[in-house]
């Protein structure tokens, strides 16, 4: 009687992963999109360490797209998630570099200030 109904767990079980559909990684796919058009509206194709990450991001972005015509699902959203990521860290960088000028700038005013160079 155990194994009977052991048996019948299990061929439910069975079944019931048998009928679940795995969903495309759509939601990742628009998230990778989204933040690397962000980084490149940001100009981050001109801020070296920048244009490596958004170059990954593209790179992984279309590695995902081609495992999902290999129905790969799971890796390309792996894929995905990694672009998101370097087009965040893109992102970041590229309004960072603006930043870092305007205090290297200030920062040599000061030091010419103190050192009594200043016209």
């Amino acid at each position: 009687m155990r194994r009977a109904i052991v048996g019948v767990g299990l061929l439910w079980g069975l079944a019931g992963c048998a009928g679940v559909q795995q969903v495309p990684p759509t939601e990742e796919l628009v998230d990778s999109q989204v933040s690397i058009r962000q980084a490149e509206e940001a100009g981050a194709a001109t801020v070296p360490d920048a244009a490596q990450h958004l170059q990954w991001a593209r790179e992984q972005t279309s590695e995902a797209r081609r495992l999902l015509e290999h129905n790969e699902r799971d890796k390309a959203a792996l894929f995905l998630r990694r672009a998101a990521a370097d087009a965040e860290l893109a992102l970041a960088l590229a309004r960072e570099a603006p930043a870092r000028a305007e205090a290297d700038r200030i920062l040599q005013q000061v030091q010419q200030l103190q050192q009594g160079t200043v016209q």
